[in-house]
């Protein structure tokens, strides 16, 4: 008796084959989209909180120190652990009008890739006193 060789061959358990292929790179995408979600929330605290800051410090009875603390306010509602790496708050002269820029600089660690980098909030504002 012969047996047809389409008999030994059997689907059963492949489906699991595939899910042990699959799964760590289903997890290690969620955890990569995970980490930048959270780089781009950072990033915008950083720039919510220069712009509240600039607008501050660009007030015509306000000065940088005002900025400086607005910008700390903002950060600080964010939780007591988001602290900020530098915060510069300059003016500087552009042809009639005098600007106020403000930049909130914080180091960020990237557990997934094990690296931290730097990621930066800018703004600027015309200084009201210029006007």
């Amino acid at each position: 008796m012969s047996r047809n060789h389409n008999e030994f061959i059997s689907d059963e358990g492949s489906g699991i084959v595939g899910f042990v292929l699959v799964a760590p790179l289903v997890v290690a995408i969620f955890i990569g989209v995970g980490q930048i979600a959270m780089l781009v929330a950072d990033k915008s605290v950083l720039t919510s909180a220069a712009v509240i800051g600039a607008r501050t410090a660009s007030a015509a009875d306000a000065t940088n120190a005002d900025g400086r603390s607005a910008v700390l306010k903002v950060l600080a509602s964010r939780s007591s652990g988001f602290k900020p790496e530098s915060i510069n708050v300059t003016q500087t002269r552009n042809q009639d009008f005098t600007y106020v820029s403000v930049s909130v600089t914080r180091k960020v660690e990237l557990p997934f890739l094990g690296r931290k980098i730097l990621i930066t909030g800018r703004a600027r504002a015309i200084d009201e006193a210029s006007l």
